[in-house]
């Protein structure tokens, strides 16, 4: 981050800051208020009352994350909710507070000091530079995989070109994957998994890795449920313009349920939960939405079947690399 910003930033808290001061020597008269990101929060006397209770939270955000910038120190999202867990209550609370203040000051959440705990993995021959301490990360080091740090990175080019990558939806498939030989089969090829739905750190590692492999192609594999089609839409929202279109969806496919296990219905199942149809209906009803997903899609609520990857290990346990996972990348089928 550049001093300049840096200045911008603390002034800014600063003066708001200062504001609030100024009006509670105004009391009554005057109550102290905060507008962030066009919203009003004001203190009163109630000690009950919402406004008020907002507005501590957001006075006690803005002082931390004044003294991380200050210092520039760093601190996990997690460790700002734990600060002050009675004041929060939820961490979704502390988590919001933090969005709307980046909103207001334009910048970057890492540019407050403020950080996701790391969560995603890379696996392959993909090295990375963390810009704060200099320590050059290799994602081929570690036999289950490298996290990916929610801080300032440079992927580094090597001469080891990457074939593809495939971005896995759930860990234990990635550990699977990795301990069947996928890396060692496909050379050249590069894991990476945010474990669920992806972190800002595991989506802006691919989106960096992407830009810099621009002939790269990035597959998908998801389970064969609505969680996993939006979290391969999520995925798909990190690129842009001409690149909206880069993940490639390997599967698992809705119309591929009944060919997959045409003897055996017992690897599906039943989808009952009427929140999990709702999400269906309204995928299906997006105007955002490629046209062969959205079909895709549709089949859940012709057959109100689903199924999660695991289920393909059931058959053997390289069933999914030696079969499925092979005939979909030399087959070249993908949507």
């Amino acid at each position: 981050m550049s001093d300049s910003t840096r200045l911008r930033i603390l002034n800014t808290i600063e003066q708001m800051c200062k504001l609030c001061v100024e009006q509670m020597y105004r009391l009554p008269s005057s109550l102290p208020s905060l507008t962030i990101n066009g919203q009003k929060y004001q203190w009163n006397n109630n000690i009950d009352d919402r406004d008020r209770r907002d507005f501590t939270r957001y006075i006690y955000v803005l002082s931390t994350i004044h003294r991380l910038v200050r210092t520039q120190s760093r601190m996990n999202m997690r460790e700002l909710f734990y600060s002050q867990v009675n004041l929060f209550h939820h961490q979704r609370v502390s988590d919001n507070i933090v969005e709307q203040i980046t909103k207001h000051l334009c910048v970057d959440r890492r540019q407050l000091g403020l950080v996701a705990t790391a969560k995603g993995f890379c696996s392959g021959n993909v090295q990375y530079r963390n810009l704060r301490s200099g320590e050059i990360i290799n994602c081929n080091q570690l036999s289950n995989g490298q996290l990916i740090i929610d801080d300032d990175i440079e992927i580094i080019e090597t001469e080891n070109r990457i074939t593809f990558i495939l971005v896995v939806e759930k860990d234990t498939i990635f550990q699977h994957l990795l301990n069947d030989g996928f890396l060692t089969r496909y050379c050249g090829a590069c894991l990476i998994t945010g474990r669920g739905q992806p972190d800002h750190a595991t989506r802006s590692f691919l989106l960096q890795l992407s830009r810099l492999y621009m002939d790269t192609p990035i597959y998908i594999l998801t389970d064969c449920d609505i969680f996993g089609v939006l979290i391969a839409c999520t995925y798909q929202s990190t690129f842009d313009g001409n690149h909206h279109n880069r993940i490639r969806w390997l599967g698992v496919w809705p119309e591929e349920l009944l060919s997959l296990f045409s003897k055996s219905i017992s690897q599906t199942l039943p989808i009952t939960d009427e929140r999990e149809r709702r999400m269906i209906t309204r995928f299906i009803q997006r105007s955002d939405i490629n046209d062969e997903w959205r079909r895709q899609v549709s089949f859940f609520e012709q057959h109100q079947r689903k199924m999660e990857i695991e289920a393909i290990y059931e058959s053997g346990t390289k069933k999914l690399i030696d079969d499925y996972l092979h005939d979909k990348l030399m087959g070249h089928r993908w949507l």
